[in-house]
């Protein structure tokens, strides 16, 4: 009897939780983003499950690419541009047999037979999900032209000597482990609700975690549960714009390594005149905005590049950032994005130049999406780039002040044992600034610590409402909701979080605990 469709089978075997579920998935469902990738997305369910039910639906065996340890040297000899555009991957070699991972097996299958069958070995071809698929290649091949051996999954149980791993799941795996569900529950409500000591409390680079896959009965040690009251990096995201969830899985790996390097740097030091950084690979230009702003009492650094860029903003932050569009390696947009991912440089202005040739594609949608404050065309409007400079700085000057006052004296009131008053100056700091998202977001854990859960929820609320990716908002919010029995409000707020986090083990625990609320949900009807 041949496999129901897709979407059905899904259904069907418990992978996702209910008709609605279904119907969310196929409304989002495009030939960029198939069926089973936007419940992966949306999380719906786990790689694992959603691998075995293609592999039911194709007749295929299928991989699961996250646990997956590949060999790099198998991608030799065939063209990037190639496996991209096929959206295949060699995954494994065993004597005369090359493993092949693909999203679509059936049309590629000659392609694979014909790029590595060569010297007789024969290629087998398993289905993955394409999101994966594409992250993976992107992966592996950045791996190789780095010279690593290994390319090794998030969610790979690697053997010391690193050795390749080939994870292949049949139907039957995972499609129903309650126990599994029950035992990511506990870990996540036992990690945002221990009791965390006061010194832990304020560091800006204390991490928010749920234990990951390989810990599901012993929440994190050194994590920092939902009664923290001040914002934090690590895992899933700093407080800036973050990527959307149609963005390229292959951008969002390229991003975060870049975030990562921004927030190894010094803490900001907003003393003395505003300072500008300039990113232009055209010297003309640098040399008109120097001689520009520099008299305007601004000390102004530049660079010719995204990477020299992202150099000079680990040893200072700049109030603003006037970056060209088409940089040779890190391009503006990316160098945009990377900085509003960025917990330390919060509140830095971006402001994006490109040719008038090419300024069609700037639009405010494209803006808004990579996070920039403001855009100039070429050639410059000097004056109104210097309005938009003093507006930016101005608001940075003033909004870091008030968040600054705040918290100085909010830390010094809680660690003295005055919640009340720490809780009364953090009112005061969001008085002076209601966007101030980070005094908001410290305000609202301390108020949950409280257990003034509703007064917490309006905040967190608030601060969604200003940095709507903000993954620790988003999911002590889908906390709280659960906890005051909103299950459904609360599955919804976790699944918006999901594609903002980076994090794979964190992600996996998340995906099995909303899977066992919408299960239990639709039992309890």
């Amino acid at each position: 009897m041949a496999a129901p469709p897709l979407g059905r089978l899904l259904l069907d075997l418990g992978v996702i939780p209910d008709e609605a579920a279904l119907a969310d998935v196929l409304a989002r469902q495009s030939e960029r983003m198939p069926l089973a990738s936007i419940c992966y997305v949306l999380g719906y369910a786990a790689e694992r499950d959603l691998a075995a039910a293609l592999g039911l639906a194709s007749g295929r065996p299928a991989v699961v690419l996250d646990e997956c340890v590949i060999d790099t040297s198998l991608v030799d000899g065939v063209a990037p541009e190639l496996l991209l555009r096929l959206q295949l991957l060699p995954v494994y070699a065993d004597g005369g047999v090359v493993h092949i991972a693909a999203s679509r097996p059936d049309e590629v299958a000659d392609h694979a037979a014909a790029l590595f069958g060569r010297r007789g070995r024969a290629v087998v071809v398993h289905v993955a999900l394409a999101i994966t698929v594409a992250r993976t290649v992107r992966g592996v091949l950045t791996a190789r032209a780095r010279d690593q051996r290994r390319w090794v999954g998030p969610e790979a149980r690697a053997d010391g000597r690193g050795a390749p791993v080939l994870a292949v799941v049949s139907p039957d795996d995972t499609l129903d482990d309650a126990s599994l569900g029950e035992r990511a529950a506990q870990a996540v409500i036992e990690d945002v609700t221990k009791e965390i000591a006061v010194d832990h409390l304020f560091p800006e680079t204390a991490e928010v975690s749920v234990p990951g896959r390989d810990q599901h009965l012993t929440p994190r040690a050194a994590s920092v549960g939902a009664d923290t009251p001040w914002p934090v990096t690590g895992v899933g995201s700093g407080p800036g714009r973050e990527p959307a969830a149609d963005t390229d899985p292959g951008e969002i790996d390229e991003i975060a390594p870049l975030a990562r390097e921004l927030e190894r740097g010094p803490a900001v030091d907003l003393g003395g005149p505003p300072r500008l950084l300039i990113v232009d690979d055209d010297f003309a230009t640098r040399h008109l905005l120097v001689k520009e702003i520099e008299p305007r009492g601004y000390v102004v650094d530049t660079v010719a590049s995204g990477s020299d860029a992202i150099e000079t903003l680990r040893g200072r932050a700049p109030d603003v950032v006037i970056a060209d569009i088409l940089l040779p390696g890190v391009d503006g947009f990316r160098l945009c994005r990377a900085i509003k991912r960025t917990q330390r440089l919060t509140g830095v202005g971006v402001i994006l130049m490109s040719a008038v040739i090419d300024s069609g594609r700037v639009t405010a949608e494209v803006l808004e999406k990579y996070g920039a404050d403001g855009y100039a065309a070429k050639p410059l409007d000097t004056a109104r780039l210097l309005r938009m400079v003093r507006e930016l700085v101005g608001r940075r000057r003033a909004r870091t002040r008030a968040e600054d006052d705040a918290f100085d004296e909010a830390i010094a009131r809680y660690q003295a044992g005055d919640v009340d008053g720490a809780i009364e100056r953090l009112r005061d700091g969001v008085a002076l600034d209601p966007a101030a998202a980070r005094v908001r977001f410290a305000l609202a854990n301390l108020l949950q610590k409280e257990a003034r859960i509703e007064e917490a929820i309006d905040e967190y609320e608030s601060v969604i409402e200003l940095e709507p990716r903000y993954f620790p908002a988003l999911t002590r919010l889908a906390y709280l909701y659960y906890k005051k029995g909103h299950t459904l409000r609360a599955v919804e707020i976790w699944r918006r979080a999901l594609p903002h986090c980076e994090d794979p083990a964190l992600r996996r625990n998340i995906e099995l605990f909303v899977r066992k609320l919408a299960q239990d949900s639709l039992a309890a009807r």
